[in-house]
């Protein structure tokens, strides 16, 4: 399906659009610029050119359209992911399973010491899965609140080992437990992703490889 031809979005509806790194040359912020517009524009009626984007305090994008939905975008080594929905907020986080990463230092900057203990406590490989694990939760959480990842990481804590995100805590400024739906995705055999929803009805999510 081209995004521009792809029908309105539902009000129970989470869109997603998958796309491969074609291995264009084109730099990295225009294409994310134009996968981004071509997802959105057939949303507002609008064709991607004409799209308006304003950005919050921090950062975090939006449609400056009536009407737009909301949308949050990752990219990494092999594809990008985006996310859109017409109501609430949503946060994306992509990665590659295969990622190696300083686990132990990692943790000990951004985790809360009890999860960097937690991850200490297990062998290597299943060390580096749990982190990768606790980071994209994570991530996509603070990319939907829109506070960024700087002193928010320790304050969102999920369930350390566990596949599917179970929060155990979070920042007082997000608000309940209730208002957030979090879920795990495979976009593609070597990605990881987790979906982080605030404040949105149950979601019918509904996915498409975006041709941009």
């Amino acid at each position: 399906m081209r995004a521009a031809t792809a029908p309105p979005l539902a009000a129970d509806e989470l869109r997603l659009y998958w796309c491969d790194d074609s291995g264009d040359p084109i730099p990295r912020r225009v294409r994310l610029d134009r996968l981004l517009r071509s997802a959105l524009a057939a949303l507002v009626g609008a064709a991607p050119a004409e799209l308006h984007f304003g950005r919050e305090d921090r950062g975090r994008p939006f449609l400056r359209h009536p009407q737009a939905p909301d949308f949050n975008l990752s990219d990494t080594v092999g594809g990008t992911l985006i996310g859109i929905c017409a109501a609430g907020r949503i946060g994306v986080d992509l990665e590659r399973i295969d990622r190696q990463l300083p686990v132990a230092r990692l943790a000990a900057r951004w985790f809360s010491a009890g999860e960097a203990a937690e991850l200490a406590a297990l062998p290597a490989e299943a060390a580096r899965i749990a982190f990768l694990q606790l980071w994209t939760a994570k991530e996509a959480s603070c990319k939907a609140t829109g506070t960024g990842i700087f002193g928010q990481l320790r304050d969102w804590r999920f369930e350390a080992g566990s596949a599917a995100p179970r929060l155990l805590g979070a920042p007082q400024a997000a608000g309940a437990a209730e208002r957030w739906r979090f879920e795990r995705l495979s976009p593609s055999p070597a990605h990881t992703a987790v979906l982080a929803v605030l404040d949105a009805p149950p979601l019918v999510v509904s996915g498409s490889r975006l041709l941009a």
